[in-house]
């Protein structure tokens, strides 16, 4: 089949957001990519072309990321998922969606998914965030890193902010919504305690769904899909296969 690829602004209740629309399938089945915290859709270029290839793809720029505008609206989940559901519906792009969230990505789609799991075929969650993190994990950095950790949050969220969505996030489930938690191994910027606990974390994430599965890639880092992403793809094309 050919695709067709749209790349577009839209304007939605007072701000510019930017989207990629890849249709390559008949079917209304699509997989839309939720980034992590100051990425852009870019971010998605080690796997999209060739996830293109077998599904619908929808990329799409946060406020105030990339080509989108920024905005005066907050940047925590609840925004995001309002706004990224009128992006949709006005991209004319319908559910069923795969939902596959990145690091702070993970947390948007686990919120999309939990207050529309009629609209949600499935859901992959790459090195995802987890709501107790700055709490339980962070301190367990070492100095340094706590640092480059905490400073980053200007970029597009306060850390106020991105700390309201991990209450905004906590305590959801997922149901019976096919889930997939993919983890990376390799992670220098980790102590030995924090990277135990974060992959406590990731197994906590796994049991968010009564159907889910946890790959762990053993020599893939933070950005596991950049780090190997046809493993990535793999597990994407095998996951659509059984929804």
């Amino acid at each position: 089949m050919t695709g067709s690829a749209v790349g577009q602004k839209v304007y939605l209740e007072g701000i510019e957001l930017y989207y990629e629309h890849i249709k390559i399938c008949t079917d209304n089945f699509t997989i839309v990519f939720e980034s992590g915290y100051g990425w852009d859709l870019n971010n998605w270029n080690s796997i999209k072309s060739d996830v293109s290839k077998f599904a619908n793809v929808f990329l799409y720029d946060r406020d105030g990321i990339g080509r989108s505008e920024k905005s005066s609206q907050p940047k925590h989940s609840m925004q995001i998922i309002n706004n990224l559901r009128n992006l949709l519906n006005k991209a004319d792009v319908k559910p069923p969606y795969l939902l596959v969230g990145h690091s702070f990505g993970g947390v948007n789609v686990r919120l999309f998914a939990n207050k529309y799991p009629e609209e949600v075929a499935g859901v992959i969650l790459l090195e995802s965030v987890h709501e107790d993190q700055n709490k339980k994990m962070v301190p367990l950095f070492t100095e340094k890193v706590q640092e480059d950790y905490l400073g980053q949050f200007s970029v597009e969220a306060t850390l106020s902010e991105f700390e309201e969505s991990l209450e905004q996030v906590r305590g959801t489930k997922l149901g019976e919504i096919p889930l997939l938690v993919i983890t990376g191994g390799t992670q220098s910027h980790h102590t030995n305690q924090s990277m135990a606990q974060w992959m406590m974390f990731q197994k906590e994430l796994a049991n968010l769904s009564t159907t889910s599965n946890h790959l762990v890639i053993k020599e893939a880092g933070h950005a596991v899909h950049i780090d190997e992403p046809q493993l990535v793809i793999n597990a994407i094309k095998e996951m659509k296969s059984k929804l």
